[in-house]
């Protein structure tokens, strides 16, 4: 019976239509990807002197010849793998210490990983230049010494910041699977006399084993593919990543399509095979820990631990979170860094800049706002189209689109940024539209990227309802479209408010795209922040880093208040 509904289905949804989604998505993803891993074995494609077809492994042996290019990839496997492991180290404690433990303020700190996830990483690159560099916060304060702040812009410092930036997702994976773990086995061990510590290092961790080696695939993946905090901190340590020297090959003369598409590569297998790693790992199924009798978790109580837990929270917070946030502020209301806190050094100077539509960075906002919304539209657009058509094709259909949205999502947005360079700008056919250097194909790019998350989010209320809605309209004589617009959209409104607000918040922060896809007229935020930083304007790149956290909190306070409707009528329904 089902398999019948599954015929039926597949009948009714099929079309012209699905064919042209399909290539439209292929333009906007495949094609840019595509072209960046054969850039990297045919150098010469797009060389100006005319294409050559001639395959060559130049490029890829260059990685090794030139010592640049090759600390590069070291310096970015060994940041991945150490970065990682601080990460999941500092992720796993505090998802442990939150969820098995009785400590105070727990709903306040369970925040702070979301707080700290969505701050873009060049944020908190310059929040940490500012606060240690010799003449920042620290130096001036006499926290720390000018040799002190010196050092810390090394590996180590790097390792630091890496670490503090990125230990929402182990944070998230561990969770998760402490969220899954019953009672009964901390029971079990407690009536075995087993104290906390033994309990946690013999019953606790062991169980954790999958979702830890998870996190660590997944923050390495997420470290590598980093482009803000290469840009920002490890560029001021001239501690050169891949993801940078991408960049400098195709922003810098002579343009060198060739050694960016060959540090590209790179780049797409050291994330693709983290993934493919995570992926096996995560279809591991032998241990389950949910069942319908689970008990729920018993917390150990901190006793006198629970003062030290507390100081050790605040003092994670404070660095991970509020003082990146307080030095970003202190700088948008100072006239010069080195002026430190003296009452002469406070000015709005900076905040009417921002405020002013006539000045760049003024633009640079309202810009943001309008691609931010613009590439929503056209996201959820299409992507409400194309997740409708794929939940009705086939089983291996859906398969396969939804694991191309996933490995895309975890591609580093900028190689997308790379191949829409090479698609607009070389490629005969399209850099005859002209539409590279234009707002248009920065709206198109900042779209693309986001255009798996929507899919995703699309499929994943898609899939909650139930097939006999399909075929009641079909028996109705409804057709696809009308179906959709009548019975789906109606049904599925949280999750299309939810993508067009996610959609938007990751264009005004989107880095390699703004950076790749600059247009002549109308820069965007991003790009503003990281120019004025880099060119002394610090104060002015704070306050306009202010001002666009402001507008992304208000953004996401609308999408929540047009959500909240919605939700109320399907509770009480």
């Amino acid at each position: 019976m089902a398999r019948a509904f599954d015929i039926s289905v597949e009948r009714w949804g099929s079309g012209v239509a699905a064919p042209a989604l399909w290539a439209v998505a292929f333009i906007l993803i495949g094609l840019p990807l595509g072209l960046v891993v054969v850039q990297a074995f045919l150098p010469g494609l797009f060389d100006l002197a005319g294409p050559s077809f001639v395959p060559s492994l130049d490029a890829i042996n260059h990685l090794v010849t030139s010592p640049r290019l090759a600390r590069g990839i070291i310096d970015t496997v060994v940041l991945g793998v150490v970065g990682a492991v601080l990460s999941t180290v500092v992720g796993t404690a505090l998802a442990l210490l939150l969820a098995l433990t009785d400590i105070r303020g727990k709903s306040a700190f369970s925040a702070l990983p979301w707080v700290v996830f969505a701050t873009p990483s060049y944020f908190k690159g310059l929040a940490w230049v500012l606060l240690m560099s010799p003449g920042g916060y620290f130096v001036g304060l006499g926290l720390v010494s000018p040799a002190t702040g010196s050092a810390f812009f090394g590996p180590a410092g790097l390792m630091m910041v890496m670490a503090f930036s990125l230990f929402p997702i182990p944070y998230f994976i561990v969770g998760s699977r402490l969220e899954g773990l019953g009672g009964e086995f901390i029971d079990a061990a407690r009536v075995a006399s087993a104290g906390p510590w033994r309990i946690v290092l013999r019953v606790v961790l062991p169980m954790l084993v999958p979702a830890i080696a998870l996190a660590l695939l997944t923050t390495f993946a997420e470290v590598v593919g980093d482009f803000g905090i290469a840009t920002t901190i490890a560029r001021s340590m001239n501690f050169g990543l891949i993801t940078y020297n991408i960049y400098a090959a195709t922003a810098n003369y002579p343009v060198d399509f060739a050694s960016a598409g060959a540090q590209a590569l790179v780049l797409v297998l050291l994330v693709a095979g983290s993934i493919v790693v995570a992926g096996l790992m995560g279809g591991d199924r032998t241990t389950t820990f949910v069942t319908g009798r689970n008990r729920s978790l018993a917390r150990f109580h901190l006793g006198p631990w629970q003062a030290p837990a507390l100081a050790l929270m605040a003092l994670f917070t404070i660095g991970s979170a509020v003082l990146p946030l307080i030095a970003i502020v202190l700088r948008s209301l100072t006239v010069s860094l080195g002026g430190g806190l003296a009452r002469s050094n406070f000015s709005l100077a900076a905040v009417r800049t921002v405020f002013d539509v006539s000045s760049i960075p003024g633009q640079g906002l309202v810009w943001s706002v309008v691609y931010g919304l613009a590439a929503a539209v056209l996201a959820v657009a299409f992507g409400l189209v194309f997740a409708y058509q794929i939940s009705l094709a086939s089983r291996t259909t859906r398969l396969v689109a939804s694991g191309l949205a996933l490995t895309t999502v975890a591609l580093p947005g900028i190689v997308l940024a790379f191949g829409y360079i090479l698609v607009y700008d070389r490629l005969p056919g399209f850099k005859d539209v002209p539409l590279y250097g234009s707002r248009l194909l920065l709206i198109i790019g900042y779209a693309a990227t986001a255009l798996p998350y929507c899919l995703i989010l699309m499929w994943s209320a898609l899939g909650r309802l139930g097939g006999s809605l399909h075929e009641a309209s079909r028996l109705a004589g409804a057709s696809p479209g009308r179906h959709l617009v009548k019975v789906v959209l109606p049904l599925i409104g949280s999750a299309i408010l939810i993508a067009f607000g996610v959609t938007t918040i990751r264009s005004i922060f989107e880095l390699p795209m703004s950076q790749f896809l600059l247009p002549q007229a109308g820069p965007p935020v991003p790009v503003v922040i990281v120019d004025d930083f880099t060119q002394g304007r610090d104060a002015v790149a704070c306050a306009l880093a202010i001002a666009t956290l402001g507008v992304v909190a208000a953004i996401g306070a609308i999408t929540s208040l047009a959500r909240r409707p919605d939700a109320l009528s399907q509770g009480d329904s």
